[in-house]
């Protein structure tokens, strides 16, 4: 009922506008896209996802990192906004161009999941060394 309310007065102000026409904008208001574009990552961000990668590999730390990341892995858009309001001071210490890209990866759905993927391989060729 207060919504019909709502609905109503906004359709008073805006003549062109129906109520059919606002509920259909507001239902797809806050989706996050899963259009074929957010699913494939480029080479440059697979670049940086191996370099980042190599430097988990190289402190040891495959393990912490794999863990932490499938914990993250729902809130891998809100930590690409914060990778955005964070920058002026992050880019002191990475490369602008890297912390773009990265930042870019994080906000595709399968960003995390590629590096999660690259770390179990990079795990599973240390331990066929091993052995």
């Amino acid at each position: 009922m207060y919504l019909q309310n709502i609905l109503s007065k906004l359709c008073s102000y805006f003549p062109k506008v129906d109520g059919q026409s606002i509920k259909q904008e507001f239902k797809h208001a806050f989706r996050v896209g899963t259009s074929h574009e957010n699913k494939i990552l480029s080479e440059k961000e697979l670049a940086v996802i191996l370099k980042l990668v190599a430097v988990i590999q190289k402190r040891k730390l495959t393990l912490p990192a794999t863990m932490f990341l499938e914990c993250a892995q729902p809130l891998n858009y809100i930590g690409s906004q914060m990778m955005v309001f964070f920058r002026p001071f992050l880019t002191f210490f990475f490369k602008p161009a890297d912390y773009d890209i990265f930042q870019g990866v994080l906000e595709k759905r399968e960003g995390i999941k590629r590096i999660i993927e690259e770390l179990e391989k990079v795990d599973t060729h240390r331990r066929d060394a091993k052995d």
